[in-house]
């Protein structure tokens, strides 16, 4: 049942996630700050190396890591020359680019960031923490 008040009107459930949150607050996580180079970058996105140090990009060198949801930033981005979060050990919600389940290997597509089952790189040390279907999300944990 939605809750209502002076200000308005408010769902009674919150969401389990959004793209590019951190899912836990466990002690060992490690989140890297690094400047976008070339194009915008969405929360939830796998970003490789970019071409000088401390930066970092879509269709990158590698993988660097996934980019952490920063809510003051406009768009649910970081636009080039912002300095964006980077999860590079921990577990974060993503948006599921194909039906993924605990049992697959998570992989990313470098041009896109776009990240699981079966795509072109695989991230060494990741599982899926959840199963989902393609557009829907799920928790990604990095080791």
């Amino acid at each position: 049942m939605p809750v209502q008040d002076f200000i308005g009107t408010y769902t009674g459930q919150t969401r389990l996630g959004y793209p590019g949150m951190i899912a836990e607050s466990q002690m060992i996580k490690d989140v890297a700050s690094k400047a976008v180079t070339t194009a915008a970058v969405a929360f939830g996105l796998a970003v490789g190396r970019g071409a000088t140090d401390g930066t970092v990009r879509l269709g990158g060198t590698g993988f660097e890591g996934i980019t952490v949801a920063d809510k003051t930033r406009a768009a649910d981005q970081y636009v080039v020359g912002e300095m964006a979060g980077v999860l590079r050990k921990g577990t974060i919600w993503v948006t599921a680019s194909t039906n993924v389940a605990p049992s697959d290997p998570v992989t990313f597509t470098a041009a896109t960031g776009v990240i699981g089952a079966g795509l072109a790189t695989t991230i060494a040390g990741a599982k899926f923490e959840t199963t989902a279907t393609a557009g829907n999300l799920v928790r990604v944990y990095l080791g």
